[in-house]
């Protein structure tokens, strides 16, 4: 019986969904983002911000809604930041991983929640990050629990899947891009016109900081690299000069202000737009540090998929469409 169009098209859609894909991206971003944020805690502990900013402090900001979230004193913010930390380890190796990715999205947004005057964009956006990976299986690969138990292992996984965090990156960087286009930030180059010149203490650069132009030139730029960058990232033939605008962008918005991790762990994760085969020789190298024999196991060929059906109407993609739905109608910042 010959299918019509509509159903032709529609088993289309649905096999872009579910067709089979390397796992190697998402095991590589629960590495490189486990790492990013055991950095992050480390630096925030070694800079003493923990009893500066949630122990020593007699009043606090809290957001509508969340009074309830209260500093646990001392030592209860230490012993906090330590469990944050054990559960970055825990995603990290992939270890009890479900438990160590809820455990983290816990202590972190609880963290976050504390007091609205530490806000800082990429809380939020780690806060989101961490509440995905709590349903990627991004540990059945290159794992402690795989090594657990064997019988979780998976070298491929529906591509709906692999995309949901270069998704979450393409959401940050569309909505940093709206933002720009406002008056102030385009024709009044604010407020960059105030931010630069304070920073003309800089070596080489600091005596430009102070033109006017720069700053005009600057908030341009920012709005059409938002706007477009993730774009050229999907597309083979500009992604590595793309990929290269990313490090530069962030590196000098790092040098300029001060805004903590966000433009590393930018960078860091916007490698998941790479194709699976980079990804794949980054889990071998990693493969080579702890394994003795240097025969390692490689990723096999494709595999049979699954029902097509049964994955596209599953509940954990149900679940995925509704919290971008949420981003798209409520695009907190």
């Amino acid at each position: 019986m010959q299918l019509t169009l509509e159903k032709r098209q529609q088993l289309h859609i649905a096999n872009l969904f579910t067709r089979k894909v390397s796992i190697a991206s998402l095991v590589t971003f629960r590495v490189l983002f486990g790492l990013m944020m055991l950095l992050s805690i480390i630096r925030f502990a070694a800079k003493g911000w923990i009893k500066t900013l949630y122990i020593d402090p007699v009043f606090y900001f809290t957001y509508q809604g969340f009074d309830w979230v209260q500093p646990l004193g001392n030592p209860g913010m230490y012993w906090l930041f330590a469990t944050m930390g054990l559960a970055a380890i825990g995603i990290i190796l992939g270890a009890f991983y479900r438990f160590s990715a809820t455990l983290f999205f816990l202590t972190f947004t609880y963290v976050e929640l504390i007091d609205k005057s530490n806000y800082l964009n990429h809380y939020y956006f780690v806060s989101l990050v961490a509440l995905l990976m709590i349903f990627l299986p991004a540990h059945t690969y290159f794992s402690i629990d795989v090594l657990r138990k064997p019988s979780i292992k998976k070298e491929k996984v529906a591509a709906w899947l692999r995309w949901i965090i270069p998704l979450q990156l393409a959401f940050v960087y569309f909505f940093a891009g709206l933002a720009k286009l406002q008056t102030e930030w385009l024709f009044d180059a604010l407020p960059l016109k105030i931010r630069l010149p304070s920073r003309s203490d800089l070596p080489l650069i600091g005596s430009l900081l102070t033109q006017e132009w720069l700053a005009f030139a600057f908030s341009w730029f920012g709005a059409i690299y938002d706007l477009s960058i993730v774009f050229f990232l999907l597309y083979r033939k500009t992604r590595i000069w793309a990929y290269v605008a990313v490090v530069l962008f962030h590196v000098m918005t790092a040098i300029l202000f001060q805004i903590g991790m966000f433009p590393y762990i930018m960078i860091v994760s916007t490698l998941v737009f790479f194709p699976d085969k980079y990804h794949e020789r980054v889990i071998t190298f990693l493969s080579s540090l702890w394994t003795k024999n240097k025969k390692y196991e490689s990723f096999s060929p494709m595999t049979s998929t699954r029902n097509n059906k049964a994955i596209l109407h599953g509940w954990k993609l149900k679940l995925i469409m509704v919290f971008f739905l949420i981003q798209i109608l409520l695009p907190f910042r």
